[in-house]
């Protein structure tokens, strides 16, 4: 049997609006006008991802509640189950969702949230997105830890299967994961959740974001949008433009950075310490990718996991391959509050 994966990252970003333009044109001059995804279901029409701004006023919420509910969430759903599915056929898919440590360590909130992911996630789904019809029927729904992903992806192949040594599986393991708004922690020990090790809080990379917003604000005059300096941190050479020309923000880049990376230290070492106590330290999450400098200067022999943007939800896909052995299609989803990142493992026999 053979396992084929597919791969899909949106940004959390989400708008109401049209890309139409009637009849404005540029001509000649521009031939490839870049545009978000439009998704719609029912009487609903969003614009979801990249370029949203450009043609509506975004939402980005950062409130747990956005996890469970909300138009926003769906829609963004619907733009990712386009990316991972094929049109116009009945697809049927079973799902893991990472949610943040923090939510998973209040057992009642955490099922509150699991409750209302079920109520409109599970069953069938019929939407649009750029005009393409989809049908998807959502068998199975279940919740982890966003962190928790990061350890499968680890520890388990794409049939679902343990590919560490036993002795692997008996050491004290610890999981970072670093994303935009979330920083998780979860430590594990013979299959035993560590919970002195293990936590969560709101200081992920937004913080850098956040800092480079009044950054530009103060010199420039301009707001950014959350996910607009989010790509600015991530930006091989960031470039601002303005109305004082094309301009290299890169010294803002770095400060902001630098002390984002600060404070996720401060949040580690109060945590985990020096680290010497695990025989695994693994980084995960598009926020380690930023700074994985730093955090390897801070513990030297800890390991950013290999595509870190990816590792929670294709880990969650590979446990969902595990849970779920009978599904023809699986689903990781990361909701993560920078970016929806999805790993789809189908079975072709």
């Amino acid at each position: 049997m053979k396992i084929n994966k597919k791969f899909s990252h949106i940004p959390s970003v989400v708008g109401v609006g049209t890309t139409e333009g009637g009849l404005l044109s540029t001509g000649t001059l521009t031939k490839n006008t870049k545009k978000p995804l439009a998704v719609s279901w029912k009487t609903f029409q969003y614009l979801v991802g990249h370029h949203v701004e450009k043609f509506a006023q975004t939402i980005e919420r950062m409130d747990f509640g956005r996890l469970s509910n909300g138009d926003e969430m769906r829609a963004l759903f619907y733009a990712t189950l386009a990316a991972l599915l094929e049109t116009n056929k009945d697809n049927t898919v079973s799902i893991i969702v990472g949610l943040p440590v923090e939510l998973m360590l209040n057992k009642k909130e955490a099922q509150k949230v699991l409750r209302k992911l079920r109520s409109w996630m599970s069953g069938p789904h019929e939407f649009q997105t750029n005009g393409k019809s989809y049908r998807v029927t959502v068998q199975d729904v279940n919740i982890f830890g966003q962190p928790t992903g990061g350890y499968f992806s680890w520890l388990l192949n794409d049939e679902g299967k343990a590919i560490r040594p036993a002795s692997d599986l008996r050491a004290l393991v610890t999981v970072c994961d670093i994303g935009f708004n979330t920083l998780d922690v979860f430590s594990v020990q013979s299959g035993q959740i560590i919970g002195k090790h293990t936590g969560g809080n709101t200081a992920g990379i937004r913080r850098a974001a956040e800092q480079l917003i009044r950054d530009i604000k103060e010199k420039y005059g301009v707001t950014l949008s959350r996910h607009q300096a989010d790509e600015y941190l991530r930006a091989k050479k960031p470039i601002f433009s303005c109305a004082q020309g094309d301009m290299d923000i890169s010294p803002f880049v770095d400060q902001a950075l630098s002390v984002a990376s600060a404070s996720i230290g401060d949040f580690l070492e109060t945590l985990l310490g020096n680290g010497q106590q695990f025989r695994y330290m693994l980084f995960t999450g598009g926020g380690s990718a930023l700074i994985k400098k730093e955090l390897l200067q801070r513990y030297p022999l800890a390991q950013v996991l290999p595509d870190p943007v990816f590792a929670n939800a294709l880990g969650l896909a590979r446990y969902a391959r595990r849970a779920f052995p009978d599904a023809s299609h699986v689903i990781g989803l990361d909701p993560g509050f920078g970016g929806f990142k999805a790993v789809l493992l189908s079975n072709e026999k």
